[in-house]
C-alpha cells in the first residue's frame, strides 16, 4: 500500500503545534511501515532538519511552489500518480483528487473562542474546515475533548472521526546539570523559575499567568521565582508583549521569544521549578507532556483537554481565576514534598505518551480504510 503525506510543516524551520505533529510524526512511522511505502509530498527541497530521507519505502516528491499549491499543484499530482490513502496532518487538503482523503482537525476553538481570533483568522478557519468535513473520507483529532466539540457541529463524521493522543519525543527528558547551567547561562536566568512554554496569543491565557504571578509577588515580597516566558508570536499577541513591558515586576519577567535549539529548551524545561499552562482551551497540551517528562511539575487549566492528559499527575486550575492560579502556584514553589511527588507521578504517566503509539494508531487507521 502507498501512503501520501503532505510533509511541508516538517519542513519548517519554526515547528510549532501542527509542524512538530508532523515532524515527529513521520519520523516515527518510518519503523512502522513494514510492506507499506510511504510518498511524502513537499513544495521545496528539504531541508537538512528534515526528519527523514529517501530510501526503499520513502519517497519524497518536490512538486512544483506554486500559490495555493494544495489545491493547485497536489491535485494535479494526486491525479495522474495516485496513492491508496493521501493524508494531511493539518486541515489543509485538495478538494479533489482520485485517491480516499484524510485530514487532522486539532480543535475548533475558533467556533468556541471566536473572540480570541482575529476576523481573518476566524475566517479561514472556519472555510477549511467546513470544506475539509465535505472533501476528506477520515479524520484524525487528538483528544476526547476536542472530538466530543467537533460532532456537536458535524455529528455526521462520527464513525470516520478517530481519536489519536499526541506523543513526546525520546529526546525530551531531564538534562542534565550541565545543560541547564549553559541554558541559563545563555539567557541570562537565574534558578528558580516558573516557566511558560507555547505561542504568544490570547488563548494561551498569558495576562492572567502574569497577573497570578504579580498577585504572588505582591503577596510573597521575598520569592526568588521569576516568570520565563518562552513562544513565537502568534496572532493579537501585542497586549500580551504590553502586559509584560508595563508589568511592576518586568524586571523579573523574561520573554525569550522562540527557540530554535530543541536541546536548550528541553534544559529550560528541566530547569524550571513548574511549567504553567493555563490555557483557556488546548487541543491537546504537549508542553505539559514534555514538561512532565523531564520530572517538572504542572500547573495547567482545568478545562479542555488538559484533564485527560494530566490527571491527577499535575495541579489543575480555573484559568479564569486569577487567585486561584496565584494561590496553587505558590502551593507548588513553597512545598518540595508537592514537587517530588508531581515530578514522579508526571515521569510515570508521560510514558503512555509516544511518537510511536501516535504513529501506529494512525497508520493502522489509515491501512483499515484504505483495504476495506
Amino acid at each position: 500500500m502507498i501512503i501520501g503525506f503532505d510533509g511541508r510543516l516538517a519542513n519548517d524551520v519554526h515547528k510549532v503545534g501542527s509542524g512538530q505533529f508532523c515532524y515527529e510524526l513521520l519520523k516515527a512511522m518510518v519503523p512502522l511501515l513494514n510492506n507499506d511505502k510511504l510518498r511524502i509530498y513537499l513544495d521545496r527541497t528539504p531541508q537538512s532538519f528534515f526528519p527523514i530521507k529517501e530510501m526503499e519505502n520513502i519517497e519524497i516528491k518536490v512538486l512544483k511552489n506554486k500559490k495555493f499549491w494544495t489545491q493547485t499543484v497536489l491535485p494535479k499530482e494526486l491525479n495522474s500518480n495516485p496513492p491508496d490513502i493521501f493524508y494531511s496532518p493539518s486541515l489543509q487538503t485538495p478538494f479533489w483528487g482520485k485517491c480516499p482523503k484524510a485530514c487532522t482537525i486539532f480543535d475548533i476553538a475558533y467556533y468556541d473562542f471566536p473572540h480570541e481570533f482575529t476576523c481573518f483568522a476566524r475566517i479561514k478557519a472556519k472555510l477549511q474546515l467546513n470544506l475539509a468535513i465535505r472533501t476528506n473520507q477520515l479524520f484524525i483529532t487528538i483528544s476526547e475533548s476536542s472530538r466530543n466539540s467537533i460532532l456537536k457541529l458535524f455529528p455526521q463524521i462520527k464513525n470516520r472521526l478517530h481519536r489519536v493522543y499526541l506523543g513526546v519525543s525520546d529526546k525530551v527528558s531531564k538534562s542534565s546539570e550541565e545543560e541547564q547551567n549553559k541554558a541559563r547561562e545563555k539567557y541570562k536566568l537565574q534558578a528558580p523559575y516558573i516557566l511558560y512554554l507555547g505561542r504568544i496569543q490570547p488563548r494561551k491565557n498569558i495576562v492572567r499567568l502574569i497577573e497570578a504571578y504579580e498577585e504572588l509577588c505582591d503577596k510573597h515580597t521575598d520569592l526568588p521565582h521569576h516568570l520565563v516566558i518562552v513562544g513565537s508570536l502568534g496572532w493579537l499577541y501585542e497586549p500580551i508583549l504590553k502586559k509584560i513591558q508595563d508589568s511592576k515586576y518586568a524586571h523579573k519577567i523574561h520573554y525569550l521569544g522562540y527557540l530554535e535549539n530543541e536541546g536548550e529548551k528541553i534544559a529550560l524545561v528541566s530547569s524550571a521549578t513548574v511549567l504553567v499552562l493555563v490555557s483557556l482551551w488546548e487541543g491537546f497540551g504537549l508542553p505539559v507532556i514534555e514538561a512532565m517528562n523531564c520530572g517538572t511539575p504542572v500547573l495547567a487549566s482545568n478545562c479542555s483537554s488538559i484533564p485527560e492528559i494530566v490527571g491527577d499527575c499535575g495541579v489543575l486550575v480555573n484559568p479564569y481565576d486569577v487567585n486561584e492560579i496565584s494561590q496553587n502556584l505558590y502551593e507548588i514553589l513553597s512545598s518540595k514534598t508537592l514537587q517530588k511527588e508531581l515530578s514522579i507521578k508526571g515521569l510515570e504517566k508521560a510514558k503512555l505518551f509516544t511518537w510511536e503509539n501516535t504513529a501506529n494508531e494512525i497508520l493502522t487507521i489509515l491501512r483499515n480504510y484504505a483495504t476495506k
